[in-house]
């Protein structure tokens, strides 16, 4: 496993949130959880004002994804399943969505 790794979203919400972002450090490969937040699909993103920066856009094959840092959660590896890509290269812009979570911006 590997930060900013994708997974398939194992969860009943995978209609609309297709995929996990892990974003725990690889430092912490050890544990037995991994820290991901979810990419939702753009058609069915919650309406409302949030800073662009805060929920930055990804395209994931043919659907374009929306990352939203406030639901962010830890999920059992055994639940992960294998990795379905990665987002490595967004790695500026999934931090300073975090940054702007966590108020390190």
């Amino acid at each position: 496993m590997a930060r900013f790794d994708l997974y398939a979203n194992p969860g009943s919400s995978r209609a609309n949130t297709p995929y996990l972002l892990d974003v725990q450090s690889d430092f912490l490969d050890a544990l037995t959880t991994r820290v991901v937040v979810p990419l939702i699909r753009a058609d069915s993103f919650p309406p409302g004002k949030l800073p662009v920066d805060f929920t930055p856009s990804f395209q994931v094959g043919a659907v374009k994804c929306l990352m939203h840092p406030a639901f962010i959660a830890s999920v059992p590896l055994k639940e992960l399943g294998p990795s379905v890509g990665s987002l490595r290269e967004h790695r500026d812009k999934i931090t300073a969505a975090l940054d702007r979570l966590l108020g390190g911006y």
